[in-house]
């Protein structure tokens, strides 16, 4: 029997510790390593900020909740331990969270750190919504920054729009080739839902001010309430379904503006934005694929400043 455990230590002590659930996928690739048919591996290990209610632990989990940052594991080991007669036997992987990473984490996962297949379209960040000044634009009110209920970097920015209106934030980005990306890949968005007046959500991917394909996010994706929300992930097929402003499609290789509208009803509405992004979600690898995943009970808050040291521990059984 395999059972793994991270631990996370600051300052050389222990600050946290959480068993995980072997995915079917890592299930196999510990199986093939004790074999001796994976001779040499590296691996990563991943962070995220969705919890077991955002995103259930399941063994058929094969990427986490809303994945914010990924380290190498620098260091394996094994740690063979004798007490009243009994032996046990553990592999040790370890990594360090380094000091400028500030995160509120709620998840965290092992991969591969390698791929048999090369691929240009893998998952990536859109934005992570950090940097004011790239929202700002004359024609819109500026958002304002929340420093409390972010998960993501050390802020929120909210999003504001008035009872009846919509209001839409745009951001300039490094040019993103969406066409690569199959209609099954697909794109999560994590946000902070402040009040009940939100009436949807319209997330917009322009490859010039004319030309945009358009996404409208509701209640339904995002659930009813207040609070962190990381709405049902939508795919790209639904997405270029959803139609475009112009008779001509936008250009999925030269996608290089966000816009986000945001619409209220019963009143001023203010949604606080974390992150974006998208993920490769059906590329089939042999070797590649999420180990174990283990979700929080309770935030690891992760504050600037002081790295923090992460340990895997994986306990072999026989």
């Amino acid at each position: 029997m395999i059972k793994g455990t991270y631990v996370f230590y600051e300052n050389g002590k222990e600050i946290f510790r959480k068993s995980n659930v072997i995915t079917k996928f890592g299930a196999r690739f510990f199986a093939n390593l004790i074999a001796g048919n994976i001779p040499s591996y590296k691996l990563d290990m991943a962070f995220g900020v969705a919890n077991g209610a955002d995103y259930p632990v399941s063994n058929e989990n094969t990427r986490l909740g809303f994945e914010f940052y990924r380290l190498p594991v620098t260091f394996g080991s094994t740690d063979i331990q004798t007490a009243a007669g009994v032996t046990t036997y553990s592999v040790v992987y370890k990594t360090t969270i380094p000091q400028d990473v500030t995160a509120k984490i709620n998840e965290v996962g092992i991969y591969p750190s390698t791929r048999t297949s090369i691929n240009s379209f893998d998952s990536k960040y859109i934005s992570d919504f950090s940097q004011y000044i790239s929202w700002t634009n004359s024609n819109l009110t500026n958002p304002d920054e929340d420093t409390t209920n972010y998960r993501i970097g050390g802020n929120l920015l909210n999003f504001t729009t008035t009872s009846g209106t919509s209001m839409e934030y745009k951001s300039n980005i490094s040019i993103l080739d969406l066409s690569g990306y199959s209609s099954n890949d697909d794109i999560s968005l994590a946000i902070y839902k402040n009040d009940s007046n939100l009436s949807s959500l319209k997330i917009r991917f322009y490859s010039d001010s004319t030309k945009y394909f358009e996404k409208v996010l509701t209640s339904a994706n995002y659930g009813a309430g207040t609070g962190y929300k990381i709405p049902t992930a939508f795919t790209l097929g639904s997405l270029y379904a959803s139609g475009t402003n112009s008779a001509t499609a936008p250009d999925k290789t030269n996608i290089n503006q966000i816009g986000i509208i945001v619409t209220a009803s019963g009143g001023t509405t203010t949604v606080g934005m974390d992150g974006l992004r998208i993920n490769d979600a059906d590329t089939f690898d042999p070797t590649f694929g999420l180990l174990s995943r283990s979700a929080f009970g309770s935030t690891l808050n992760k504050v600037a400043g002081r790295p923090v040291e992460v340990e895997y521990r994986v306990d072999l059984d026989f």
